[in-house]
């Protein structure tokens, strides 16, 4: 049995960011989503610097991980090398089909989907403060959607000289269909909603409707979505196997360029135009004769939505400003650092020594394999002062330490 795959992808800026810092991917059998942090122009530089390299090393044959950590080297060069781009970095995921199989490799919050029998399994592990914390038992995956230090990285591309990668493979049938995505799209869109969008037959479709139910739920981060659907190759006994292409699918659905620079204004007057259509089509299925009681009927009602509208309109910025603080204050979050202890050994910890109830505002970002207990009493103290520093003074005084023999 072989196996073909059609593909479809899209970016959008969002309604709230002032630039894209998603890259994505599409050199078949290779595709890539990489999200950028840092701020300013540095997020952006992170994730396109990441994604051209990894497609550039696949290319020149490099095993997947190889590629991935050769990605890793560049972006975190390209920041020692620049001082406003000190700290940036970029989540990645990503996969090479390899006949019936996918081969991933993943390190940040972007996540990885498969969709098979009608099932939604996410496969990939959100590599951030709060994904530590639903595998460990302190919080639920509804709590994690809406904790405030959502946001934080506990690993990322490019913030030091190695990365921890996860690698992992999917074997796959006829009819699995993999996603991958920003957390632009899997943070606001509910798993009904990415599963509903996703059982289209043609990949591209499948994208923008994911691209346009997040900006339904406000858009608030950049949003990406990579999707690829694996179906049965049919061919007769003396014709070679072809992509097999839905009767409805764009021709094009296939030539979508490697990494893609998805412009702006195009994109959202796009997602705009989709709305507008569904907005008239709404419109004239209601059109009947003026003095109609079904047409008033549909007047009345349409009014009384408008003021639910207007009163959501409300309680939506009211939320929309507390994510704003939520979101600055994790930012903020992720720039200081300091040395503790984690289970005897020493360790650089993300966040603020300090607990919001049961909840910390830190987590490990690296661990060392010397012990406390080894330190000179004067050293203790360094550790035990657990002082706020920047990454590259936090690093410098883990050296002092000797926490990397």
């Amino acid at each position: 049995m072989t196996l073909v795959a059609r593909h479809g992808a899209l970016s959008d800026i969002g309604l709230h960011r002032s630039t894209n810092e998603d890259a994505f991917v599409v050199q078949p059998p290779l595709y890539v989503v990489c999200d950028g942090m840092g701020g300013a122009n540095a997020g952006e530089v992170a994730s396109g610097l990441a994604a051209q390299t990894l497609a550039a090393e696949v290319t020149a044959g490099r095993p997947l991980l190889e590629a991935a950590e050769a990605a890793n080297a560049a972006v975190f060069q390209r920041a020692s090398e620049n001082a406003e781009q000190m700290g940036m970095g970029t989540t990645l995921t990503a996969f090479l089909l390899d006949d019936r199989t996918a081969r991933f490799v993943h390190i940040g919050d972007s996540r990885a989907y498969l969709l098979r029998d009608g099932a939604l399994e996410q496969v990939s592990d959100d590599h951030s403060l709060v994904g530590e914390m639903v595998r460990d038992g302190r919080l639920t995956v509804e709590e994690a959607a809406v904790h405030p230090h959502r946001s934080i990285l506990s690993r990322a591309l490019g913030t030091e000289a190695r990365a921890k990668i996860d690698e992992f493979t999917v074997d796959l049938l006829p009819g699995d269909v993999l996603l991958l995505c920003s957390d632009g799209l899997s943070g606001p869109v509910a798993d009904d909603a990415l599963l509903l969008a996703l059982t289209r037959s043609d990949p591209q479709a499948a994208a923008e409707r994911l691209i346009l139910e997040a900006r339904r739920q406000g858009g608030p981060d950049n949003i990406t979505a990579v999707v690829v659907r694996v179906d049965e190759a049919v061919a007769a006994a003396d014709e070679e196997v072809t992509l097999v292409q839905d009767a409805d699918a764009d021709d094009d659905t296939a030539e979508l360029p490697f990494v893609v620079v998805v412009d702006e204004a195009d994109a959202s007057a796009s997602v705009a135009d989709a709305a507008d259509a569904l907005a008239v089509t709404a419109a004239a299925l209601h059109a009947e004769q003026p003095g109609d009681p079904a047409v008033a009927a549909v007047a009345d009602a349409t009014r009384r939505r408008r003021r639910s509208v207007r009163r959501l309109g409300v309680i939506a910025a009211f939320l929309a400003l507390l994510a704003v603080v939520g979101a600055t204050g994790a930012f903020f979050l992720s720039t200081l650092f300091f040395i503790g202890v984690d289970d005897g050994r020493l360790a650089i910890y993300s966040g603020v020594p300090a607990e919001i109830g049961p909840i910390p505002l830190h987590a490990v970002y690296r661990r060392s394999v010397v012990t406390y207990d080894s330190l000179s009493p004067t050293a203790r103290t360094l550790v035990d002062e657990q002082e706020l520093r920047d990454r590259s003074s936090v690093f410098h005084v883990s050296d002092q330490l000797g926490m990397w023999p």
